[in-house]
């Protein structure tokens, strides 16, 4: 199976650390954030395809041809515009289903191997306050999702949408309509698919988000080697 690992943004957050190089070469306890996310990975994703950008060169560098037993391909998302347009930019590498995964987060490779047993899958967070968050409203079988709303007043659950992500090359159909230039994310097509499409949602037993110096810091904490 193919993942996707989206690592095309400048992260602005984490500077001064970002400023020579990319977020994922951010170090976590002695190894690069990259490393982390990829050994966590299960044995069945034998290719990744990594989106690049912001001193993509860098990353390209230092993964290679080969990176943690699995193949690496590398493309470019030459502007920023969006998460959407990030994953739109490996569409011709993709086969069937793929793992979508964002290159700043760390998850539980368990609640990843649940995901991949489906066509589409969605691995969501259950947060104390989900406000702040792209929260998840489930179908009548609360099991699939009905769309996900951002940063909601008053959630409808507590199911956030973190990291990780199964779906269908079947999604693409999906990004026709969008205005050219436009900021597109993977939620806002998200919301079109599964209007017809299922998806279901795993819950993760483990999420550890790291957009800042703050989050970086309490990973160190979390997360050993």
């Amino acid at each position: 199976m193919q993942a996707v690992i989206l690592a095309a943004g400048k992260g602005t957050r984490m500077q001064p650390l970002t400023l020579e190089k990319p977020k994922q070469l951010v170090e976590l306890n002695g190894k690069p954030l990259i490393e982390h996310i990829v050994n966590l990975l299960p044995e069945s994703i034998t290719e990744v395809i990594l989106v690049i950008g912001y001193k993509g060169d860098m990353l390209q560098s230092y993964c290679g041809n080969t990176f943690c037993g699995r193949n690496m391909q590398y493309v470019w998302q030459d502007e920023a515009l969006g998460t959407a347009h990030a994953l739109e930019q490996a569409k011709h590498l993709l086969k069937d289903s793929f793992l979508l995964m964002y290159g700043d987060d760390i998850i539980d490779t368990a609640s990843i191997e649940k995901a991949i047993q489906h066509k589409n899958c969605l691995l969501a967070f259950e947060h104390p306050d989900p406000r702040a968050f792209g929260v998840i409203e489930l179908n009548e079988d609360e099991a699939t999702m009905k769309n996900i709303v951002e940063k909601p007043e008053k959630p409808a659950t507590n199911l956030v949408s973190a990291s990780g992500l199964v779906l269908h090359t079947d999604l693409f159909d999906y990004y026709s309509d969008w205005p050219e230039g436009e900021e597109k994310h993977i939620p806002h097509v998200l919301n079109k698919f599964a209007q017809d499409n299922p998806v279901h949602i795993e819950i993760l037993s483990f999420w550890q988000p790291i957009n800042s110096i703050e989050q970086l810091k309490e990973a160190e904490k979390q997360i050993k080697g």
